[in-house]
């Protein structure tokens, strides 16, 4: 599925999906707004080794290094990599690239990095115990691991590919309120009602692509699996809507009843 999944992601890359489209007009202030939205980090990130993980799209990877850190970025599609290229050259910024899936990182030194960032990503393969792994050997002591991933008890209630103005309410409330209907298992290739993203890119141009697949995992397999290995949760966010009066099926709606996406920062014990 790793392959298929890459071969999906090249065509949303080429095709400008959200998270493929990069910071072509970023100020270090801006940056700084943006990594830091959840208020995780306390200190600058000038000298810091930072890995990209799976963080291909031009977005993450510039913020830091126009922060003045050490920035690696991994990805396995060659597109969204493209792209990292891309704002590197615009803003003369050095920034080593290097394909890869996310579950082998062989090319990186044991506790060679201050900070990992990882993206909503990990839900695009089906185990995460090869990634903990080796999160847990690259990091240094007291590095910091920040991961999104999707909230496990609500992964599969809504459209796959519905982002706010394509949001169509028809299609998730069903009268009295949103359906759970997916096994809770570790793993579990999550079902969709329409097996497509749908999205407006950059050229305000309607785009209709199969969707890669995503898998559930579960609170307790983030979390413990952190936890066995020596990396230890510091704080947690939830993405919560800005408005339950908002018309039941609305995303905003949607979003202050299931919370879609967890927001994760963990540290790596000495």
């Amino acid at each position: 599925m790793s392959k298929e999944n890459e071969k999906k992601w090249d065509e949303l890359a080429r095709n400008g999906v959200l998270c493929s489209q990069p910071k072509l007009e970023l100020t270090p202030e801006e940056a700084k707004e943006y990594i830091n939205r959840h208020g995780f980090y306390k200190d600058d990130f000038k000298g810091k080794n930072i890995l990209c993980l799976a963080s291909g799209g031009g977005q993450q990877s510039i913020a830091f290094a126009l922060l003045g850190g050490n920035v690696t970025v991994v990805d396995f599609s060659e597109e969204q990599l493209e792209k990292d290229k891309l704002v590197s050259q615009k803003y003369q910024q050095q920034i080593r690239i290097v394909k890869s899936d996310m579950r082998n990182l062989s090319f990186c030194r044991d506790e060679e990095f201050d900070i990992v960032y990882h993206p909503y990503s990990i839900n695009y393969i089906p185990s995460v115990e090869k990634v903990f792994d080796e999160v847990s050997r690259i990091l240094k002591p007291n590095g910091l691991y920040d991961i999104m991933f999707h909230n496990p008890y609500v992964h599969g209630s809504w459209k796959n590919g519905c982002w706010e103005k394509e949001w169509k309410k028809e299609e998730l409330w069903e009268g009295r309120g949103y359906p759970i209907w997916q096994p809770y298992q570790d793993g579990y290739p999550i079902k969709t009602i329409d097996s497509n993203w749908n999205f407006t890119n950059a050229k305000n141009k309607e785009i209709k692509i199969e969707s890669p697949q995503e898998y559930r995992h579960t609170m307790s397999t983030i979390i413990n699996g952190l936890i066995s290995r020596g990396i230890e949760i510091v704080s947690y966010k939830e993405e919560i809507g800005s408005s339950f009066e908002d018309s039941p099926g609305t995303w905003e709606h949607y979003k202050s009843c299931l919370p879609p996406w967890i927001y994760m920062l963990s540290k790596k014990r000495p």
